[in-house]
């Protein structure tokens, strides 16, 4: 990322990065790419903690990994090819088991681009056992509540999925925790759709993410197509290890599209 000033908020729940949208991160359309959005995201909720001394290792060393759960993302316009932005993330006040993350995107000029939503759960290393956002001693903590339209949240999954296509799981698919990047799901979820459905300009998407899935495994991609709500749902599968001839789920997504 090409980032000119980075920079903890005033009230030091949240982090703040001035960055500059290369080339390489764009599509076709000369916008940033989804994944690219979902990286900023999660890349600065670890920086968020980083800058008070608490990067990964950190965490991961005194027992914490966090993991997000489920995102939703509200699009005004998408970032653009050599444009100046801000990326915005903040603490948010826990919900349950757990942490609440807001993110914005915003132009030079002060436009609102991108907003977005997301839970998280801070986990053991090795027993992935959940700890209760009051027993996470790091916590930046906050009693913000921003209204969403779409809260990250179960999606509803219709009963006519159909089969779009598979994709293994390669080595540049993985991030340092071993398994797919949780930002490039959303790839799958566009990949697979048929072209009429990627040229479609997308003003909101959810993220669940289920299961981890890793090297070598088969994910299995499903779509449902709802023309009269504008509506799109993807889900990714994996075969069950511990039930052969079964498939559990490993994200699924909603998008909605003008």
């Amino acid at each position: 990322m090409n980032t000119f000033r980075n920079y903890p908020t005033e009230d030091k729940t949240g982090f703040c990065g001035e960055t500059k949208v290369l080339f390489g991160q764009c599509g076709a359309n000369k916008c940033l790419h989804f994944t690219e959005l979902m990286e900023y995201c999660a890349d600065y909720v670890i920086e968020m903690y980083a800058i008070n001394g608490q990067d990964r290792e950190y965490m991961n060393q005194h027992g914490y990994v966090q993991m997000v759960s489920r995102s939703s993302f509200h699009i005004n316009r998408m970032p653009m090819e050599n444009e100046i932005m801000t990326v915005r993330v903040r603490e948010e006040k826990p919900e349950g088991f757990q942490l609440m993350r807001y993110y914005d995107f915003v132009s030079d000029s002060g436009e609102l681009l991108v907003q977005g939503k997301s839970l998280w759960v801070i986990v053991e290393p090795a027993t992935r056992a959940i700890v209760a956002p009051a027993k996470f001693e790091y916590l930046l903590k906050s009693e913000v509540q921003t209204d969403f339209e779409r809260k990250p949240g179960k999606i509803k999954m219709p009963e006519n999925l159909q089969l779009l296509g598979d994709q293994k799981i390669l080595l540049s698919h993985l991030d340092p925790n071993g398994h797919l990047t949780n930002a490039k799901y959303i790839n799958f979820a566009i990949d697979f759709l048929p072209e009429t459905y990627q040229e479609k300009e997308i003003t909101d998407f959810r993220l669940n993410f289920c299961k981890e899935i890793k090297k070598n495994e088969i994910m299995h991609v499903y779509g449902s197509f709802d023309e009269e709500n504008h509506r799109i749902v993807v889900a990714g599968k994996r075969d069950n290890p511990e039930a052969p001839g079964q498939m559990e789920s490993s994200f699924e997504c909603e998008l909605f599209y003008k």
